[in-house]
């Protein structure tokens, strides 16, 4: 058996690529970000096939790893059809401007694709962003017009993107859910490190950004949700809420604004901040209709399966959260 031989520039690419996915060292994703080193101008067949091999089986183990092998009131992921993980040449350029550029500057060139990104395109732009996180290219990444516009991005670094910038809502589709539902515990941790990020905020407008972008994105998901009897794919707000919950209480873990900044914009701060937690009253709400629906009503399996597995918050929660509700949006002292 005879090993693969790609040139230097496309192993850099191939090796860039399988970082993004979960099967490279973080190492050696952070020093391709930050150098700048000449991608190829074009793969040979060889690393062509090497590249597409790699995004295929990166991408459907992560799907797996980060959320798909949990069991839900819909089963596992494996449990239904998955649409094909379609990938285009939209992937090639995005790692040979990658490669290309120091993305620890802030002013390099804009990436610049040729239509739209797949769904699991839109899952490696996500999974590239959760990678970069707290790296020296993470607000160049963030920055980018092309990833900001992603539905899945936008649900998975709501709070990253609204830092950088106003962020404009692409609301997702039916066509997003199952890729959703592969990503569930990494959405459950992207939300609970953004609850847990606040209290570093302590200018009252960078709050008030985040906290728009949260509210906006996570109620056009869960407008989608309830439209299409999906409620479970929001178990990721419900771990977010019970972790951030199992060490803070209060408004005073959430909120450490600048005490000298003006006091109307630290009160309408403390309203924004209160975004994850406006979800949880919201699927509350649901959570009550669930434990209300009757044996012989049509949906009674899956409200009684939601009920147990949302049980980790239940009641005092739920209640939980409307009481930082009521607290974030009382006037500062």
């Amino acid at each position: 058996m005879s090993l693969a031989r790609v040139t230097h520039a496309e192993a850099n690419l191939l090796t860039l690529a399988r970082c993004v996915v979960g099967s490279g060292p973080a190492s050696e994703l952070t020093r391709l970000l930050l150098i700048s080193a000449a991608p190829p101008e074009r793969l040979g067949p060889t690393s062509a096939a090497l590249l597409e091999a790699s995004l295929a089986r990166g991408v459907a183990f992560a799907l797996l790893k980060e959320g798909g092998w949990t069991e839900e009131a819909d089963g596992r992921l494996w449990s239904h059809a998955l649409p094909p993980l379609h990938f285009t040449a939209n992937v090639v350029r995005l790692l040979q401007w990658a490669l290309k550029l120091p993305l620890a500057e802030h002013d390099v060139a804009a990436l610049q694709l040729a239509g739209a990104l797949t769904p699991a395109e839109e899952v490696f732009v996500a999974l590239l962003l959760e990678r970069a996180r707290g790296t020296a290219a993470e607000a160049t990444l963030m920055g980018q017009p092309s990833f900001r516009s992603l539905p899945l991005v936008q649900l998975m670094h709501a709070s990253s993107l609204a830092r950088v910038g106003a962020l404009k809502v692409a609301p997702l589709s039916t066509a997003h859910l199952p890729y959703v539902r592969g990503l569930l515990d990494l959405l459950g941790d992207t939300w609970l490190s953004a609850e847990r990020f606040k209290a570093q905020l302590a200018q009252p407008k960078v709050l008030s950004a985040v906290g728009r972008g949260q509210a906006a994105v996570a109620s056009a998901f869960l407008d989608l949700l309830d439209q299409h009897q999906q409620r479970h794919l929001a178990r990721f707000f419900v771990d977010a809420a019970a972790a951030w919950l199992a060490s803070n209480e209060s408004a005073n873990d959430l909120v450490a604004l600048d005490p000298e900044s003006p006091l109307r914009e630290r009160g309408e701060a403390r309203q924004h901040a209160a975004a994850l937690w406006r979800v949880i009253v919201r699927l509350g709400e649901w959570d009550q209709q669930h434990r209300n629906t009757r044996f012989i009503d049509d949906g009674y399996d899956v409200a009684q399966k939601l009920v147990k597995d949302w049980e980790r918050l239940g009641p005092l929660g739920f209640g939980a959260a409307q009481r930082l509700v009521a607290e974030l949006e009382a006037l500062p002292t």
